[in-house]
């Protein structure tokens, strides 16, 4: 239903409806407000706003349809059906897909921005504007993806964190470190894998100095081992049967008891790459043969963590 109400600037209107985000504007005269109101009210009901008369799903209904039909065959179908999952305790979720306008979507960034990082935000729009472009190209409903529309938040700023000589010998030979968390930090030390590939190791991967890596983020890969990586694969428990999530929780708790601070596991990758630039001596284009990166850049801005007592060493 519509209701007026005074505002300094004239007379405010909210029209709201069951399923439906609120609608407001602010007319001069009380008399405006309130026809705009039972005008705007009328439209949404009969919908004659410009849309076709056709019942239009929830977002609930096509996320799960989401889940069921397409993201299952993704590799990262369980990172992106918890991110759905996410969306679905949001009350707009309850509303037809059209009536998610780019003022939903964009109160939803605003709120999540004020919790986690701009890179995280991005990556729950992203699953959104999938869907949206789903429901038209899949399934044939005249909708407008609201995410194309709205400003992205900038993107976090690359890591920089480098583990100490102390931090590492804590983590690797503390009494608190069990022996497969022991075995995951040193191969990820040694080797620069991330920790989904590490998790997927198998004995028969491992050939002569090389380890085959056939489900990574980009493409399959094969990259060159040191003789401790070529030891410490040999020497894993294989296959590991941890989750990722119990790494990450694993890893917090051990740097909470060795009063290590703002570390995550991701960490020891970038220390590793970095390692084989400044101190292997590796070349971008080496490097990206281990890391799995295709774009140099991404290596160079995010890994190349090279100090100011670096390069004060090569100049002197």
């Amino acid at each position: 239903m519509a209701s007026v109400i005074k505002r300094k600037n004239g007379w405010q209107c909210e029209v709201r409806i069951k399923g439906h985000p609120r609608i407001t504007k602010t007319l001069k005269h009380f008399a405006d407000a309130k026809r705009w109101g039972l005008e705007t009210e009328l439209k949404i009901r009969r919908e004659e706003a410009g849309i076709l008369k056709l019942k239009f799903p929830k977002f609930a209904e096509v996320a799960h349809k989401y889940i069921n039909e397409i993201s299952i065959s993704k590799r990262s179908f369980k990172d992106e059906r918890y991110t759905i999952l996410s969306l679905l305790r949001e009350p707009w979720s309850e509303y037809p897909i059209n009536r998610i306008t780019v003022t939903v979507v964009g109160s939803y960034r605003d709120k999540q921005l004020k919790t986690v990082s701009g890179s995280t935000v991005n990556r729950r729009l992203d699953v959104i504007s999938t869907i949206f472009t789903s429901c038209k190209k899949e399934w044939g409903y005249p909708v407008n993806n609201p995410v194309l529309s709205i400003r992205r938040p900038k993107k976090s700023e690359p890591r920089n964190r480098r583990f100490t000589e102390d931090e590492l010998h804590k983590l690797i030979n503390g009494n608190r470190t069990d022996e497969v968390m022991r075995s995951l930090i040193q191969i990820a030390l040694e080797t620069g894998m991330r920790k989904s590939e590490i998790l997927r190791i198998r004995p028969e991967y491992l050939k002569n100095k090389t380890l085959f890596i056939p489900i990574a983020k980009t493409k399959p890969r094969t990259i060159p081992l040191t003789k401790k990586g070529v030891e410490l694969i040999k020497g894993a428990p294989l296959p590991f049967v941890v989750t990722p999530d119990y790494v990450n929780k694993k890893f917090a708790k051990l740097c909470e008891h060795y009063k290590i601070k703002d570390a995550h596991f991701h960490d020891i990758r970038h220390q590793s790459l970095s390692n084989f630039m400044i101190q292997n001596k590796l070349s971008v284009g080496e490097t990206m043969v281990i890391s799995g990166h295709s774009d140099p850049r991404m290596l160079l801005r995010t890994y190349n963590n090279i100090k100011v007592e670096d390069i004060s060493k090569k100049l002197n």
